[in-house]
């Protein structure tokens, strides 16, 4: 008997072409995908096309481009020839997709929570100098900008230089540093021009992404070599203008700034594509030159309001570093326990107490910090699609840069990186990736720190022998320490002077740990995750699962981080799993989505992140939507293990490990506020023990509940977008500040702790103390509140104007102070932005305009407690295209009236940069 086998075709080839709509133009490098499928291909700078699915029919192209509204079109046929594809302009809103609020692709308008996206075009014309500043246009955002490249971005309160409440990705791989537990901004980030969206989920997001992610997260999306081919670059030249603040009076100076990148990017047969990206940025950097002096030293003495130290003998600058307090009775006991035989005996003449006390003259931020500041940012991708429905990528970033923060200290980071290498398998429906982050400190230092052990060599004893001296002459105290300052002043090495720079290379060169200002850290994180949208599996409704696994390794060798009792460095592992549920219903106008998430880190309990949503779509524009989530974050590797002396005090960690090696449950320990009363007063019994490190130390956590509404009018032109929120904050990680006696030098070894005679020892001055910061949980609730509007409208001729109006407000802060906390919450309660501009005035000429503008409000932090003053800045730039060239040309200013301003205690303040851009785009999209 014969056999016939029939075989159906199960090959699609289609071609033809992309045009604009209204002009007939041809559209080059328009992307086209094959829905449901990895598979795709973009058009050719003459707008043609041909694409072979292994499939088929009927298969379904997706048509999208920058600026037009995407379409899609079902294939039927085997071969399909001379298609011609006209794409119209987009003027109307709502035509977004995100995928981050759900981890599937979604509309804008239906998204169960908050979101802010930007698109290419806004990345393309942002007012600001880089996009990482046209971030702070979108409702709600707050930055701190410590130096020109590094910015945190918080949203809903609680911010703080050092973000480690809001999480940053960047193609999925976390942003943050291992050792710091928070995104260093973009110094070692995502350069302009390869990337294609940045979507930004305000408020809790641990239900889908986990810990940390608890007042918000920003997800930055890479250019897919197979998407977005050719090579581009851009060269961007012109001044930032920088305040210093040498010799008490305040000079500003046009620096140099300059900034180049390229992306290359091919693909071979739509089967194998790479990418290579670089770019280069130096400047000048912004220098802190507040001098006011802070106050608050060792024995209660408020000193507060004084501009500059003028003739004060105690002084603390915001700015100046160095100036910390000490008695001369201190130094005289150092000297005597160092074998000094000639004190002894005129040691009565020395004081302790506030007579004793005085600051040594500090270096201010400008005379000995180098501000030069560069980012260095390399990248590499490559990616092989093994079928129509699977790809396999590879990708590399490196970043390396130097740059100034501000957390306890000023920290100079020099020479700094963080490289990042991850592998991933994606199909339509599905993902796995593994990924590590190295993190390396090179060379940097603490320059507060740097200068207190510059001061400490050169000033002390030279400041005592002079009060001695003066002491024995018959001078009073008073006179005494102004003839002490006269001559330590004068033997005081200056910033720029041979024995100056020796020894601050010294110092810079020798670590925290062994007595200089250098901090190692060369920690590292691994990530391995997965996500799985199983709805074309499952009938009765959509549903995502996904589980993760991370492991930490700290490496600091003693400068930052504790060694453990084997004088290892320390690591240690979480993992986590969720699934969503989403049900639709009313014909697709009800949507119902549930999330839940289980996380377990090994140092904590396991946590339990819920979300569940409603959004609801009436009339086709209109959506309303409501949401209740619980966020997260588990203390950072810093809150957890930190073994730093930064100057005022020293920061550890509220591990068990250290908590019993500092004997903080055994020897008495008293609150500092307590300590500096009973000074003032000279009375003991004002004394108040600390015995909030008994508690047991958790995860904090936050239920929030939002509603919002996302609707279109006037046929799609105008846009309203606005929520509520309110958030209960519970098991609130909170700073401590305490005390303790540290005899002979050696903190713990206290046998009479608790003593009356070591009470009033401490109260006296007469025994050496160490001051300790140390995080715990607060008691109760800390709740907040807030809500935002935007309102956005295009008008006739390709013009838009819009603007958006936040509000955030603190509502337990008493609570929080009653418990001796500082509230922290460092956000203005109003701020709004407003836009306007056009980026087709005509074929060539495009403009954008964007004031920003912030109440005043006050920060707080372990750096220091200050009024941030209310504050508003003009971003503008023009841009001209050079069809011929391929290129655009781009005049822009950020901060454009050069109104000097700052957001946050301690941190420079922020002048204008002008420049000039040209960008040259192989497919000039």
């Amino acid at each position: 008997m014969q056999t016939i086998t029939l075989s159906a075709q199960t090959e699609v080839s289609v071609s033809g072409s992309v045009v604009d709509d209204a002009t007939g133009e041809s559209l080059p490098g328009v992307n086209i995908r094959v829905k449901d499928k990895v598979i795709g291909t973009i058009t050719l700078p003459d707008g043609k096309f041909s694409l072979t699915v292994k499939d088929a029919p009927p298969i379904t192209l997706i048509f999208s481009y920058v600026g037009y509204k995407p379409q899609e079109l079902e294939i039927n046929q085997n071969n399909v020839s001379n298609l011609e594809i006209r794409m119209e302009e987009s003027v109307i809103f709502g035509q977004e997709v995100v995928v981050s609020a759900s981890r599937v692709e979604e509309s804008i308008l239906t998204s169960p929570v908050s979101i802010e996206k930007l698109d290419i075009l806004d990345i393309q014309n942002t007012t600001g100098a880089t996009f990482y500043e046209g971030l702070a246009s979108l409702k709600g955002v707050d930055f701190s900008t410590q130096s020109l490249t590094f910015k945190s971005i918080n949203t809903r309160g609680f911010g703080a230089n050092g973000n480690t409440r809001f999480v940053q990705l960047i193609d999925g791989i976390d942003n943050q540093a291992p050792g710091l537990n928070f995104a260093v901004g973009n110094i070692v980030g995502i350069n302009d021009l390869d990337l294609e969206s940045a979507e930004m989920i305000p408020g809790a997001a641990s239900a889908l992404y986990g810990p940390n992610a608890i007042n918000g997260i920003l997800l930055l999306n890479s250019k897919n070599p197979f998407d977005y081919q050719g090579f581009s670059a851009y060269a961007k030249t012109g001044v930032n203008s920088v305040e210093t603040n040498a010799t008490g009076s305040l000079e500003q100076n046009a620096e140099l700034y300059q900034d180049y990148g390229f992306r290359w990017a091919k693909s071979f047969n739509n089967k194998l594509a790479f990418k290579i990206t670089g770019s280069y940025l130096r400047a000048n950097d912004f220098v802190g030159t507040d001098t006011r002096d802070q106050g608050f030293n060792t024995f209660g003495v408020v000193e507060r309001g004084a501009e500059s130290r003028g003739d004060n003998r105690l002084y603390n600058g915001v700015n100046t570093y160095g100036d910390f307090d000490i008695t001369v009775g201190q130094i005289a006991d150092i000297a005597i326990a160092g074998g000094n035989t000639s004190l002894p005996p005129i040691r009565t003449l020395i004081p302790d107490g506030l007579d004793g006390l005085f600051t040594p003259t500090g270096f201010e931020e400008a005379t000995f910090v180098d501000n030069t500041t560069e980012s260095i940012k390399l990248g590499g991708a490559l990616h092989y699609r093994l079928n129509d429905r699977l790809e396999l990528l590879g990708q590399f970033n490196y970043g390396s840069g130097s740059t100034v923060y501000t957390a306890n200290d000023r920290f100079v980071l020099d020479n700094f990186s963080i490289s990042t290498a991850k592998l991933e398998l994606k199909g339509s429906d599905f993902y796995v990736r593994a990924y590590t982050t190295q993190e390396n400190s090179g060379d940097s230092y603490a320059a507060n720190t740097l200068a207190q052990r510059i001061n400490q060599a050169t000033y002390l004893e030279p400041y005592l022998l002079a009060f001695s001296g003066a002491r024995l002459a018959g001078q009073n105290v008073v006179d005494s320490h102004a003839a002490a300052r006269i001559a330590a002043d004068a033997v005081q090495p200056q910033p720029g002077s041979a024995t100056f720079d020796a020894l601050s290379d010294q110092i810079r060169n020798t670590s925290i740990a062994a007595g200089g200002a250098k901090f190692l850290d060369n920690s590292n994180l691994y990530h391995v995750e997965g996500s799985w949208d199983l709805t074309d599996r499952i009938e009765w409704a959509e549903v995502v699962v996904g589980a993760n696994w991370r492991r930490y390794g700290l490496v600091s060798e003693g400068t930052l981080f504790a060694l453990d009792n084997n004088n290892e460095e320390i690591s240690f592992s979480e993992w986590g799993a969720y699934t969503q549920i989403t049900k639709r219903f009313l014909d697709d106008n009800l949507k119902i989505q549930g999330s839940m998430r289980y996380d377990k880190n090994e140092n904590f309990e396991g946590q339990l992140s819920p979300r569940i949503s409603a959004v609801g779509t009436l009339a086709g524009n209109h959506n309303i939507r409501g949401s209740f989530q619980r966020g997260f974050r588990i203390p950072t590797t810093q809150d957890q293990f930190i073994d730093l002396d930064v100057v005022t005090r020293r920061l550890i960690g509220s591990n068990s490990l250290l908590v019993d090696r500092y004997n903080f449950q055994t020897n008495q320990i008293y609150t500092t506020n307590s300590v500096n009363a009973a000074r003032a007063a000279g009375n003991a019994s004002l004394l108040v023990e600390e015995v909030r490190v008994n508690d047991e130390f958790t995860t904090e956590k936050v239920n929030t509940f939002e509603v919002g509404y996302k609707g279109l009018f006037l046929d799609g032109r105008l846009l309203v977008d606005a929520y509520y929120y309110h958030s209960v904050y519970t098991d609130f990680i909170a700073e401590i500040d305490f005390t303790q006696a540290v005899p002979n030098g050696l903190t713990g070894a206290n046998p009479d702790a608790g003593s009356t005679a070591q009470r009033d020892a401490i109260v006296n001055g007469t025994v050496a103390t160490q001051r300790f910061g140390f995080d715990v949980n607060a008691e109760g609730k800390v709740k907040s509140q807030g809500w935002a509007v935007q309102v956005d409208y295009n008008l006739d001729g390709g013009y838009f104007i819009g603007g958006n109006v936040a509000f955030n407000e603190l509502i337990s802060q008493d609570d929080l102070l009653a418990q001796g906390f500082r509230a922290s919450y460092n956000t203005p309660k109003y701020r709004y932005n407003v836009k306007f501009g056009n980026r087709k005035v005509t074929d060539r000429i495009g403009f954008n305009i964007n004031y920003r503008w912030q109440q005043a409000f006050l920060w707080e932090s372990s750096f220091g407690v200050g009024v941030i003053p209310e504050f508003g800045t003009l971003n503008a730039q023009v841009s001209y295209k050079v069809p011929e060239w391929k290129s655009t040309i781009k005049l822009g200013a950020s901060n454009l009236l050069n109104e000097r301003y700052t957001t946050s205690f301690g941190n420079p303040n922020i002048g204008g940069i002008y420049y000039v851009q040209i960008t040259f785009d192989e497919f000039f999209k």
